[in-house]
């Protein structure tokens, strides 16, 4: 497989990244079903802002995935 076939958009932020073998710039994020960059991964690792977790939750809604409660900080936890 070429090494376009490792790219991939970035669920919150549309950045392309590689995501596969020997390069993993991303993560999938089973309980959401999405693959975000690394860089929004780790720039929300105490949740994801509002403005974020509007996008995730209106996903979630339209692939009938039950929506988690709210973390203390009341942001949607991160998922991992």
């Amino acid at each position: 497989m070429s090494e376009l076939g490792f790219l991939h958009t970035c669920f919150i932020c549309k950045h392309k990244f590689k995501f596969g073998p020997t390069t993993y710039d991303g993560k999938h994020i089973a309980a959401y079903e999405i693959i975000v960059c690394k860089r929004c991964f780790n720039n929300n690792w105490d949740g994801w802002a509002n403005q974020d977790a509007v996008k995730i939750i209106s996903h979630l809604k339209s692939n009938s995935i039950a929506v988690p409660d709210l973390n203390e900080r009341n942001w949607l936890p991160r998922g991992d």
